[in-house]
């Protein structure tokens, strides 16, 4: 019983010296100010080719929406730490296009009045290796994938036609990264980080192409537990897409800023 209660006053002892810079669980809520620019050319299923269209630019997607984003970090031992993030869009807006295009298997007149949806989730998952790691400072080494799931739905009619047009597209883009990031003390109270990740142009599952992604927070821990901050959170992806049901590129934007709210154990 004694020795049970002095291993538990060790562990506890253990947790309550550890660096507010590398908690054991952290679970982050926070809302983000997404600014977005998004580029898709989705082909014929037979021959040709599609038109480069702009969601933002072209349909009249609002360029920017406040998304909740969370977070989750668990650092199983001293120098290994596992996280995850998550957050979904969805926009949709009704404009007279002014310019011809394809879009998959439909073309879409000059002046017509287009109804478009563009649903987006994303997530990702690393594993950090902290090669550095103090009480004030550290430095490490992340591998992990990211996911894009888009949901596009564009449908126009024009007072002078009777046919409506109308075309979806659904995709899963896979994404690996590898990348680094450090986190400093800069005071008892105040501390920052910064990360930085990328994929060099490669091809998984029919998708060809290149991610870079990356970000910086400053956290105030008004108590030890309990952290607010602000972020700046960047990602961009282009890739081309062969694949049996679905061929053509895609070329997004996201980045902007963050207030967030943080429970460190």
């Amino acid at each position: 019983m004694y020795r049970l209660a002095f291993l538990l006053l060790i562990a506890s002892a253990a947790i309550a010296q550890d660096s507010p810079l590398f908690p054991r669980v952290s679970v982050t809520g926070g809302r983000y100010g997404g600014r977005f620019i998004t580029d898709v050319r989705l082909d014929p299923d037979a021959t040709g080719e599609g038109t480069r269209v702009g969601f933002e630019r072209d349909l009249g997607l609002a360029p920017s929406e406040d998304l909740q984003r969370f977070t989750l970090e668990w650092r199983p031992l001293q120098r290994h730490e596992l996280a995850g993030s998550y957050f979904s869009s969805s926009r949709d807006a009704f404009k007279q296009i002014d310019r011809e295009f394809r879009f998959r298997n439909n073309v879409y007149p000059v002046h017509a009045l287009v109804t478009t949806g563009f649903d987006l989730t994303y997530w990702s998952a690393t594993y950090t290796y902290w090669a550095r790691r103090s009480a004030r400072d550290g430095f490490g080494i992340t591998l992990g994938a990211a996911g894009l799931s888009l949901d596009a739905s564009v449908i126009a009619q024009r007072a002078d036609l009777t046919v409506t047009a109308s075309q979806t597209a659904k995709t899963d883009v896979p994404v690996a990264l590898a990348g680094v990031q450090g986190r400093v003390a800069l005071s008892d109270r105040l501390l920052a980080e910064a990360s930085v990740a990328t994929l060099p142009r490669v091809t998984i599952s029919g998708y060809t192409g290149r991610a870079l992604t990356g970000g910086a927070r400053l956290e105030f821990r008004a108590l030890r537990w309990l952290g607010v901050g602000a972020a700046y959170n960047y990602f961009r992806l282009n890739v081309d897409v062969a694949r049996p049901d679905l061929r053509g590129s895609i070329d997004l934007t996201m980045r902007g800023p963050e207030g967030f709210v943080r429970l460190a154990f």
